[in-house]
This record gives structure tokens, C-alpha cells and sequence, in this order.
């Protein structure tokens, strides 16, 4: 029996010559399988971020210009640069290289020549990524629907961060690329007074749509500064009232971590609390030294009783301060290496002293080191520069 269930009846086609005539059963060029699943290259980023591009058993050629049959305006991308077509058994495809000049990546590696284009597979040409797809129309539907919702959830979370302050005696600058799916990250910060600014950056356990509703619940308490009873200028007495109303006993088994900070201008002095958060690190303008910035305190909503501790620096003139979430350390590199914190703080050190958007420059650099493709976590980055 064939694999292929979907490929017939085909077209009936008769060949002859002076002696015989043979006649053959020619499949329609589809990969349709019985519950009409068929083959997609699904965009996760470039150009056009949820694009879907169907493909059946007709080799279809993505490059640069014409003669392909997809085109990217990509100038990292050859004019013909690789092929896709299904093949063999049901939800198996291909993928061959044309001879492109930057290369085709599959899952991170190097396409040499054809590779085998599994389900679920992820494939880069140049600045364009896409995921391999085999689903039914029913399957597209659905996924085109939640995609449409998390986009709407996405769109909702980033347009409750903060402006970019790009003048005065403090400054910021930020990134914030969610994964894939809706992640659990927010950050934001506010002046207490003419005097003090606060800054922070919460990262709630788990993804999708739970945990971004967490994140936006915690973002707008601190946003419109109303929990009850509290300093905001007090760092330890923020984490402990959040601590209070956010149990996880009472939120689904949800529990965040965070780190809130306040500067004074007149003193230039940072009072900050961390919980169950990594540092974050102060930039030093003159040398790029790091110092890390850490409380020992447990994560928000794991124990109703925990008592929480501040910890204080002085800022010197033209230092930053970098807040991230682990997602910005938490990839893996181009030869498939898992990074760590570790691997994360040399290019911290390299932001360059004076730049006008060092969370954008620390972003790129460390996307050029990490493995195509989408992201497993969100990428959160706030940047302040003390002047």
C-alpha cells in the first residue's frame, strides 16, 4: 500500500513507441496526507514573523530574486539559496542547499549538500527563521488563532513598559523580545520624587498566558504604586508586601522573581533587594568593571512569612546598570553549547563607555553568538546610565 494515500488517483499519462504503449499513474504534486495534513515553512522572525508558506513534492526554491519561488529581501540571502520538498513517508521533507554563499542552517547546523527537514525542525537563511510544519487546515486554524491571541497578549504586555528617558541626569534604554510563546517577564520604572528613581525587572515561573497575566497583575501594582502600607522607597519593605498578596497558594502555583532598586540623586546612592533573582551588575564608565548587585532572599510567593533584606552601593558618575531576565542567558550558542550567566558577563563588560543604546548593543551581541532560531524564554533587558 502506498504512503501516500492523498497522491491518488493521479493523472493518467501514456507514453509509445514503434512497439508498445505503456501506460503509467502520475501523482499529483501534493502531500496531502488522509486527514489532509500538509507541509508548511511557518516564519518565527525576519521580514514577516507568522507567514506561512505552504510546499508539497514541487521542489520550492527560496532565495534573494527570480527564479526562486519565495522570496526574501534579505541581502544576507543568495538569489537562489536552498530548496524544500516533501518527500518519502507522510510529514517527512527536505531541505538542499543551492549553493548559497552565507550558508543554509538547520537546527543550527549547516546544511551540507540535502538534509533530512523533520516536523518541528528550524530552519535559517540568513536573517529569516522558519519552522517546519505538517498539519491539517483545522491544526492551521487553531494555531492562526492562538497565535493571533498571543500576539494581542504580547502587544498588551509591551505597551505597559516604560518610555525610554533619552535626556537628563538619568537614562534608559531597554529590549524586549518575547519567545515564541507568551512569556512571564515585565519590567518598568518611575520617579518617587523630584529626587529618587526606581527601577525593576520580575520574572514569573512558566509561560503562556497564566503566567503574562501574572506579570501584568505584578507590573500594575508597582506601576501605580498601591500596595498598601508601603515605602516604595524601601526595597526589602516592597518585596515583603508583594510577598504578602501574591502567595502562590493563592495564584495558581505561580511564584516570581524580582529585582527593585531605588536611586537617590542626592546622595547617589542605590538601595536594592533581589528575590530569587540573579544580580544584577553596575558598569563602572572608566574601567567597564562589573559588580554584581544581589540580596539573599527567597522568590516572591514561596513562603508567606519570609522576611526580606536591602543591600546598598554608591553610583559613581557615568556608571550603568544593566537588569535582565535569565532569558537573555539562558540559550544555547552555535555549536549547540548551553550558556550560563558566566558566559554572558564578558560581553557585558565590552558595552562600549558612552553608547546611547547599550541594551541594544548588548541584545545584538549576544544574538550573533546564539543558535538560530526562536527564542525558549523572553528577552528582557533594562539599561540605566547614572550621569
Amino acid at each position: 500500500m502506498s504512503d501516500h494515500p492523498a497522491d491518488t488517483p493521479g493523472d493518467t499519462e501514456f507514453a509509445s513507441d514503434d512497439r508498445t504503449t505503456v501506460m503509467k499513474v502520475v501523482a499529483r504534486p501534493t502531500v496531502r496526507a488522509l486527514d489532509g495534513r500538509e507541509h508548511y515553512l511557518v516564519q518565527v522572525q525576519g521580514n514577516e514573523p507568522g507567514r506561512r508558506i505552504l510546499f508539497g513534492r514541487q521542489p520550492l526554491r527560496l532565495g534573494r530574486r527570480a527564479p526562486a519561488d519565495v522570496l526574501l529581501g534579505d541581502a544576507e540571502v543568495s538569489g537562489l539559496h536552498c530548496e524544500v520538498v516533501a518527500r518519502g513517508s507522510v510529514g517527512d521533507a527536505l531541505v538542499t542547499d543551492l549553493g548559497s554563499t552565507n550558508g543554509t542552517f538547520l537546527n543550527g547546523r549547516r546544511v551540507q549538500g540535502s538534509m533530512r527537514l523533520a516536523q518541528g525542525m528550524v530552519l535559517q537563511l540568513g536573517r529569516q527563521v522558519f519552522v517546519h510544519e505538517f498539519r491539517s487546515p483545522a491544526e492551521v486554524a487553531q494555531a492562526e488563532e492562538l497565535a493571533h491571541d498571543l500576539d494581542k497578549a504580547s502587544r498588551y504586555v509591551q505597551s505597559l513598559l516604560p518610555a525610554r528617558l533619552n535626556h537628563g541626569p538619568l537614562r534608559t534604554d531597554w529590549c524586549f523580545q518575547p519567545s515564541t510563546q507568551l512569556g512571564g517577564d515585565a519590567f518598568g520604572h518611575f520617579m518617587l520624587d523630584e529626587h529618587r528613581f526606581a527601577g525593576y525587572l520580575i520574572d514569573v515561573s512558566g509561560h503562556g498566558a497564566g503566567a503574562a497575566m501574572h506579570s501584568v497583575s505584578v507590573m500594575n501594582v508597582l506601576r501605580q504604586r498601591v500596595l498598601p502600607d508601603t515605602d516604595f522607597g524601601d526595597p526589602a519593605q516592597v518585596l515583603a508586601r508583594l510577598n504578602a498578596i501574591f502567595p502562590m497558594d493563592s495564584h495558581d502555583g505561580m511564584m516570581f522573581s524580582i529585582w527593585y532598586g531605588v536611586f537617590d540623586r542626592r546622595d547617589r546612592r542605590l538601595r536594592y533587594a533581589s528575590g530569587g533573582h540573579h544580580p544584577a551588575y553596575l558598569q563602572a564608565a572608566d574601567s567597564g568593571a562589573l559588580t554584581p548587585l544581589k540580596t539573599r532572599n527567597l522568590v516572591i510567593g514561596a513562603m508567606p512569612d519570609a522576611v526580606f533584606g536591602a543591600a546598598d552601593v554608591i553610583v559613581p558618575p557615568g556608571a550603568r546598570l544593566f537588569l535582565f531576565s535569565d532569558g537573555v542567558f539562558e540559550l544555547h550558542d552555535r555549536d549547540g553549547r548551553a550558556w550560563s550567566l558566566a558566559d554572558l558577563l564578558p560581553l557585558l563588560a565590552q558595552v562600549p563607555a558612552g553608547h546611547e543604546a547599550p541594551a541594544h548593543w548588548l541584545q545584538q551581541a549576544v544574538m550573533a553568538q546564539a543558535r538560530p532560531g526562536p527564542l525558549a524564554d523572553d528577552f528582557s533587558l533594562l539599561a540605566v546610565t547614572f550621569l
